[in-house]
């Protein structure tokens, strides 16, 4: 995938679409391994940055070659991405998929507040409409699920944690990938993020060997398709629309993710539900609209 100066908007669209289609398959993948949450993220980030980092290695070697790799930005960007997945993943257990895929998704309201303040992208009416509607619709589909069950109230706030990492992460890498390509944006970033992971999973004593063969070929699935695909899909597209659109187009996942979990599960979905989903439809339209209206300039001030 190269980085194209200034993308047709219909090649946006479609590789954000495929990333957007490729991320909704990581709650189905998440909920059928057998293994803990954080080395099922542990996995997911360090074996997708094996796979990168020959791309990252061949495209750093060429002749006459150079690149400024702002580090702070890099490093807070995949120890957020490791933050994201640990909390996020953790949620997927204990509450439902559809409360934990909307709620994680509410990062684009700490991302428009977050871009505004530190990396000054100006947030239009049509965006913050844009955010709003998919808010809204976000709400309806996880049902407002905050009920009196202590285990599924912890989910739901790992979720909405999850989702505020979710930000910084598309913050730094905003900045980032203003000076940096992208394939060695991710080998760097995904290198950290599985770094911080195994650690974690050290001092949780938390086993990573000893899983079934079933378990380890969904592992390489999530590596391959909601990380390869998907998240480096939305890094591409940082190069070329704010920090806080690609955050709203993510809100695309839940829509992606009741699709397949009726396929894959046959769950269906009420008539509330449909209404959600259609009202994220909507909204992530809408922000389309208003990130090809939008300069993409770089960011002028220095990441957190």
């Amino acid at each position: 995938m190269h980085d194209d100066a200034s993308p047709a908007l219909w090649k946006l669209w479609s590789i954000v679409s495929v990333g957007i289609l490729a991320i909704s398959s990581a709650s189905i993948l998440i909920r059928l391994a057998e293994a803990p949450s954080l080395a099922i993220a542990a996995y997911r980030v360090s074996l997708a940055a094996s796979c990168v980092a020959p791309w990252a290695l061949g495209r750093f070697s060429k002749p006459k070659t150079t690149f400024v790799i702002p580090w702070k930005a890099v490093v807070v960007s995949g120890c957020f991405l490791a933050l994201h997945f640990a909390f996020w993943i953790e949620s997927l257990k204990r509450t439902t998929v559809a409360s934990s895929v909307t709620l994680v998704s509410t990062s684009p309201v700490y991302t428009a507040v977050f871009s505004s303040l530190l990396l000054r992208e100006r947030i239009g009416l049509l965006m913050w409409t844009a955010i709003t509607t998919c808010v809204i619709g976000s709400a309806v589909v996880a049902g407002l699920d905050f009920r009196l069950d202590a285990d599924a109230l912890l989910g739901d706030l790992l979720a909405l944690l999850g989702g505020v990492m979710a930000s910084g992460y598309f913050l730094a890498g905003r900045y980032a990938r203003a000076t940096l390509p992208l394939s060695l944006y991710i080998s760097l970033s995904y290198g950290i993020a599985g770094a911080v992971l195994v650690v974690l999973c050290l001092i949780s004593q938390i086993p990573l060997v000893g899983f079934s063969p079933k378990t380890y070929v969904i592992l390489v699935l999530l590596a391959a398709v909601p990380q390869m695909i998907g998240h480096t899909s939305l890094n591409w597209a940082l190069k070329h629309v704010t920090a806080t659109a690609v955050a709203v187009l993510t809100l695309g996942e839940p829509l992606g993710a009741s699709i397949l979990a009726f396929f894959v599960f046959r769950e269906t979905v009420s008539l509330p539900t449909a209404l959600g989903l259609a009202l994220l439809a909507a909204g992530i339209v809408a922000s389309g609209f208003a990130a090809s209206r939008r300069s993409t300039k770089a960011p002028r001030s220095s990441p957190p």
